[in-house]
């Protein structure tokens, strides 16, 4: 309650604009807990959960970035994990409560889960310069089954 009312004085000052996010019921949670706060949030906006066709094209974002503190710097994607491939198998491999609990940041755990996949499956004589960096459908779809834990 403190950081409420320390956060609803500095709204006070018109030349200050406060955001809170979060997901809807914690947010509403915090708003209604102290009707001054409600008050002086004047804009709200709720935004929809992100389709399977959106997380994939997320992964494909995360996947083309080329900075080095990148947990998939370095890596590829096979040519078959195009968009409408991995979005369907989203949709199969997924619920829809487990893709809205997470929303994007089950990319991530897709991600460093197929990444694994891809450290157990290469063979230690692999030289293949294609096929060391090459995360594939297969290392996605098996990134899946840890999903098993949330």
């Amino acid at each position: 309650m403190e950081a409420l009312e320390e956060i609803m004085s500095c709204m006070i000052d018109e030349n200050i604009s406060v955001i809170f996010a979060g997901y809807a019921e914690p947010m509403n949670r915090v708003i209604c807990a102290n009707e001054g706060l409600k008050r002086r949030i004047t804009k709200t906006f709720r935004f929809s959960d992100f389709s399977t066709t959106e997380l994939s094209q997320i992964l494909h974002l995360k996947m083309s970035n080329k900075e080095e503190n990148s947990p998939v710097y370095g890596l590829k994607l096979h040519d078959s994990c195009i968009v409408p491939v991995f979005a369907a198998a989203i949709d199969r491999e997924t619920t829809e409560k487990l893709r809205n609990s997470m929303n994007g940041g089950l990319v991530d755990v897709l991600l460093m889960n197929a990444r694994e996949n891809l450290d157990m499956r290469l063979d230690i004589n692999c030289y293949d310069p294609e096929t060391l960096p090459t995360i594939t459908m297969v290392d996605l779809e098996r990134g899946f089954d840890l999903f098993s834990n949330f």
